[in-house]
Order: structure tokens, then sequence, then C-alpha cells
């Protein structure tokens, strides 16, 4: 084989692109010619170097972008970290301002027991502006309220728009009432229209924080403050 055309097969040889018969005729002919056998040897290591350094800069660039996106990776998780912990500091304020609710303390509400004709209204009423009152009905009857529990919550900027239970807490903000109708002293008008004679065992329980105030409905007929 002649040596020019020898040496412009070598670098396909040594990528493996000849076929199988020039391969064949080279590897005689390096047999055969020392000369073109070391120029191969030569070719094969300058082009492993050459591979190296290729790959070394491949690698290089690939640890760049994994470093990239590592950072890149770091400040998505600690932006969408910062904004959890804002909405859930937004969330957890937001709930003990306007929803969370708790029984009253005796001493922040102010009771008044009104009669009209036959008709008894005790307001609650809390004695703090910033305040507002609801009174749950824990009757364990349905045929009237004997059990009332006074709550309190909040009532910080109530007529904010983005304050949802602002409607709420203006409507209570003078106070929450619950209504008895008599008939006379002895005899409470239920709300299904039947007349139920009082005894002494007809009670209302307000519940508070601290205590629980007991009040006949006998009595009740006769109570009235200011």
């Amino acid at each position: 084989m002649n040596h020019d055309i020898f040496k412009d097969l070598v670098p396909s040889y040594i990528e493996k692109l000849t076929s199988e018969e020039t391969t064949r005729q080279m590897e005689k002919h390096m047999k055969e010619c020392e000369e073109c056998k070391k120029y191969v040897m030569e070719m094969q290591e300058a082009f492993f170097v050459e591979n190296t350094h290729e790959h070394n800069k491949e690698k290089e660039s690939i640890d760049y972008l994994k470093k990239v996106r590592s950072k890149n990776r770091r400040k998505i998780f600690m932006v969408a970290g910062s904004l959890l912990a804002f909405f859930i500091i937004i969330s957890v304020s937001y709930y003990f301002l306007f929803v969370h609710m708790w029984i009253a303390d005796e001493n922040n509400v102010q009771t008044n027991i009104q009669r009209h004709g036959t008709t008894v209204t005790l307001t609650f009423q809390a004695k703090s502006n910033n305040r507002y009152l609801l009174a749950i009905d824990n009757s364990r009857n349905n045929k009237y309220k004997d059990e009332i529990i006074i709550y309190e919550n909040w009532n910080i900027s109530a007529d904010k728009k983005w304050n949802f239970f602002s409607e709420l807490a203006t409507s209570y903000r003078d106070g929450v009432n619950i209504t008895y109708t008599f008939l006379d002293k002895n005899t409470l008008l239920l709300n299904n229209g039947e007349k139920k004679e009082l005894t002494d065992e007809d009670k209302i329980n307000i519940q508070f924080k601290n205590n629980t105030e007991e009040i006949k409905l006998k009595d009740l007929y006769d109570l009235n403050s200011n």
C-alpha cells in the first residue's frame, strides 16, 4: 500500500471508519513498514489526548451547568419557602384575629336583662370596643334555651372589606340578645307555641370562661337591669 494513501486513511482507521478490507490491508502494511506503524501509534496517542481534552471540557461544561442549576434550584426553593412561610403567617394571623373564638371572661361581659310586657331579653355586650360576643345555644332540650355559652372574638377593622367577618362583627357590636316570652310569671311560651308551667328546676345556665351563672326562669320574669 502506498505510504501517502496509508497516512490519509489513518484518521479513519483510528476512528474505526474504514471497511474491513481496508483495515486488513492497513494492518498488513503496518507489519511490513515500521515507520507507518509508528505513525499510527503517534496518531492514536494524539487522538487519545485530544479526546481526553474534549471530554474534560465537556465535563467542565456539564459541571458548570449542574452548579448553575443547583444554585437556581436553591433560589427557587428559597423563594417558594419564603412565600409559603408568608402565607402561613398571614393565614394564622387572620385566623386568630378574625376567625378564632374563645369562651368569654365574665369580667369582660356586660349583661343586661330587660322586660317589655311579657317578653324578657337578655343582652350580652363586650365591655371592650375591640371585641364582640356570640351567644351559642347549647341546650339539652329543644323547647327553650336552657344553656348558653358566651363566646368572644376580636372586633378589629370590622369595616374593612378584606375582613369576611366584618358584617357579623358589625351586627353584634351592640350586643347579642336572647329572648324569652312569658304568658305570666310561672308560664313560659315555647317556640312551638306550647305552654310550659315553670318550676324551680327550670333554669338558664350561662357559661363563661371561669364560671357558670345560673338563673331560674321564674326569677327571670321579675329581673330587670339597665
